[in-house]
């Protein structure tokens, strides 16, 4: 499996260029709305070439990186069990 971390990283910087902030910001700075976490989710089920299962509500925790890739961690792991 991919590192999560990386692919992460590496979608935060994607969003944070088209929404023309700083690619550092806080995960809640670049991702802000439900088509962000959309297209943020279904970028990571490509990267990872699964489906995720998610509920009414986005699971991501965007209060930092670490609870970001934290949360799609745990997405990937039900996902995958």
């Amino acid at each position: 499996m991919q590192n999560i971390e990386a692919i992460v990283d590496e979608l935060l910087a994607q969003l944070a260029a088209a929404r023309d902030v700083p690619e550092n910001a806080p995960p809640a700075e670049i991702i802000v709305s439900s088509l962000d976490q959309m297209r943020f989710l279904v970028a990571v089920e490509e990267r990872l070439d699964t489906m995720l299962e998610v509920g009414e509500v986005f699971p991501f925790d965007l209060t930092s990186r670490e609870n970001l890739v934290k949360s799609v961690t745990e997405l990937v792991a039900e996902a995958t069990a």
